[in-house]
């Protein structure tokens, strides 16, 4: 797969890649500011890897990503970007990413590639996020992800470094930036594989170690939820015994009370008569007070009418009140009078009735409750009822004691099944996995692939540099895969300057080795040619210009102009050349 071009719909500096055999591409920055001005390199050269990452489909930290921090996100609202890529099977595929919705990606496939920078308004498919990467990755077909169920983004990197990625402290030859603050796991298992190994005997040496790390945690929490370590068995096997012992003890003097044949009329008597006619009767008591209430409120509320009131109404609006009217209403009022007398002479009848009533329920309740308290003195004064009640009490905290040690026996028995598996993983699983390293290890000579890479990266450092290095694995006190440049200490001591060189022969080994499958056949080095020793820059360009050619291999670099060597010529490599001499000549053609 290679870069065709890469272009928006807002001021940017559409791109034309190289993508003939011999492509080398150089995105050159010509700075005429002052050196000590902090922004002279801001020209947006760096920032073009970072674009060609989020359009290669990059998740992105809203936080952290130039598109999206406080300072520079209202400035990008509304960009498109477009990325059209050589797919390894000739035809050429647009991925279209937008700053406002970066998880809704468009995909255009043609057949050719064309001259000019298309907007498309139609698209094959429009997919989300995590779909579209699925969708790229069938596409891309790369050989090595469907052999090792891996996804294209996790080799990104080794074909597209920017300046972060040549960190000599991090080892980031081989781990990379993007790596560096993952567990082993998730980056050693990916490169032994690329490297020709099999990257699956190492995922599962980590995943067994951490089952195993996990089993091992799982017992300490056990132990501490239990209070209880696996040397305590014996000691809790006989603390069960000792409290069977006082169990049965405790079940025959229980056996020998003979309480509850005595007792059983006068608890039956309590329990299923007295106690049941109460709640009966108190259940009447409340019906017949709810009535009494009600009675007493309808005697309250005798009929009531002020004929003067109304006549004084109809005199304060002047309207006359006809005399007939007036005496219909004393009539009426006559009448309701002699009815409410009536009506409460009856209501005073049930009155009294209701009132006798509550008077037997309140005097049968005393009654019933002096009895009850009657038999519950003569069942607590039972002395072989206490006797029980003791008894009881203590057998039910010796059942409980037991319940206690006989779950802690349980734990114990889980923590020896579980350190009899841990045992068993680690002397025969982990074993057996150790065994297969130790014997790749032991004869690496035999992985052609793994020859070949590293003696084309030593090839390239010897032509750049004049130095001798290699690629070096060793197993570390786990046994787990170590990955180490092996290069002479006079180039140790030049710095970040040759460890680039090292990224950069490391790069181009993995592509070159990798040019009979489906891969990537493009490298994206960022700033790469720097430092003060021309020669060692001639010579890096000229190698790299020979690859490209040889390997039909897209080499892409960003640098300084200043720091390229005179003698070099790249007019015809130049695909964007940026500078500082005002916005137009930047990247996304503004600050920010």
């Amino acid at each position: 797969m290679k870069l065709s071009k890469i272009y928006s719909n807002k001021p940017f500096h559409n791109t034309f890649f190289i993508l003939d055999k011999g492509g080398l591409n150089a995105v050159i920055g010509d700075v005429k500011g002052k050196k000590e001005d902090s922004k002279q390199h801001n020209l947006g050269k760096s920032k073009l890897g970072e674009l060609i990452d989020f359009l290669l489909l990059k998740g992105i930290d809203s936080k952290k990503f130039f598109f999206y921090k406080d300072s520079s996100k209202e400035k990008f609202k509304g960009y498109e970007f477009y990325l059209e890529i050589l797919l390894n099977n000739g035809k050429y595929l647009t991925i279209k990413r937008t700053v406002d919705t970066p998880t809704k990606i468009s995909f255009k496939l043609n057949e050719a590639r064309s001259t000019d920078f298309i907007y498309y308004e139609n698209f094959d498919l429009t997919l989300s996020f995590d779909k579209a990467k699925e969708y790229l990755n069938e596409r891309l077909n790369f050989d090595f992800c469907k052999s090792n169920n891996e996804s294209y983004r996790r080799l990104v990197n080794y074909s597209l470094r920017t300046q972060g990625d040549y960190e000599p402290k991090m080892n980031t030859i081989f781990q990379l930036r993007k790596f560096s603050k993952n567990k082993d796991k998730d980056w050693k298992p990916l490169l032994f594989s690329l490297l020709g190994f099999n990257g699956q005997i190492l995922r599962d040496k980590y995943e067994l170690e951490e089952n195993i790390k996990d089993d091992a945690k799982t017992i300490k929490i056990q132990e501490k939820d239990f209070g209880i370590k696996s040397e305590d068995k014996d000691a809790i096997v006989g603390k069960i015994q000792n409290v069977e012992i006082d169990r049965d003890v405790l079940i025959k003097e229980l056996e020998s009370l003979n309480f509850y044949k005595q007792d059983k009329d006068t608890i039956q008597n309590l329990v299923g008569n007295i106690e049941e006619e109460i709640a009966e009767l108190n259940t009447r008591l409340y019906n017949v007070e709810y009535d009494i209430k009600k009675l007493n409120d309808s005697i309250r509320n005798e009929f009531s009418f002020d004929i003067k009131k109304i006549k004084n109404i109809f005199d304060e609006v002047e309207l006359h009140f006809p005399e007939k009217l007036s005496k219909s209403y004393e009539q009426l009022i006559e009448f309701n009078h002699q009815i409410t007398q009536e009506r409460n002479k009856q209501i005073r009848q049930t009155l009294t009735e209701k009132q006798e009533a509550e008077k037997q329920i309140n005097t049968k309740l005393i009654a019933l409750n002096k009895q009850r308290e009657q038999f519950r003195d003569l069942i607590q004064d039972t002395s072989l009822f206490k006797k029980y009640a003791v008894y009881q009490k203590k057998m039910i905290e010796i059942e409980r004691e037991l319940s206690r040690y006989q779950a802690q026996l349980e734990a114990i028995r889980e923590i020896e099944k579980k350190k009899e598996e841990i045992s068993h993983k680690q002397k025969h699983e982990l074993q057996t996995i150790k065994d297969q390293l130790k014997e790749i290890i032991d004869n690496t000579a035999n992985c052609t692939l793994y020859m070949s890479i590293r003696k084309t990266f030593a090839e390239i450092v010897k032509q750049v540099l004049n130095e001798n290095a290699l690629i070096k694995i060793s197993p570390n006190s786990n046994y787990n895969i170590d990955f180490n440049p092996d290069f002479p200490n006079s180039a140790k001591d030049e710095g970040a300057t040759y460890y680039k060189i090292l990224c950069v022969a490391f790069d181009l080994a993995i592509l070159i080795n990798y040019t009979k499958q489906s891969h990537f056949r493009f490298v994206y080095h960022d700033d790469v040619i720097s430092g003060d020793d021309n020669g060692v820059k001639t010579r890096l360009i000229e190698i790299v210009s020979e690859i490209c050619k040889k390997h039909d291999i897209q080499y892409i670099f960003s640098a300084i102009k200043d720091n390229i060597p005179a003698s070099i010529d790249l007019s015809e490599n130049i695909i964007l050349e940026l500078n500082d001499k005002d916005d137009s000549g930047k990247l996304f053609k503004m600050s920010f």
